[in-house]
């Protein structure tokens, strides 16, 4: 559809008030895994593009697709019912 961008990810999240620098690990981590190539690779044939992010950069990205697809459900007057 003309103008339609409709992109899938996937995201690792962990509970609240997970300590500073056990989510700093787990990012440098799982950054690290990303930067393989042979991950890179196995997820490239997935056709799956990595997108290799701070954890403040993550939080930005959701937020930021959380207002987009709430504006376009207000826009088109989609609402979900109980």
């Amino acid at each position: 559809f003309k103008g339609f961008d409709g992109v899938q990810w996937y995201g690792i999240v962990g509970p609240a008030k997970l300590p500073e620098e056990i989510t700093q690990r787990l990012n440098a981590e799982i950054n690290k895994a990303l930067a393989s190539p042979a991950l890179r690779q196995r997820l490239s044939g997935e056709a799956i593009d990595s997108m290799p992010m701070t954890p403040e950069q993550f939080a930005s990205f959701i937020r930021a697709d959380i207002a987009r697809w709430r504006a376009l459900a207000r826009e088109r007057g989609i609402s979900l019912d109980d």
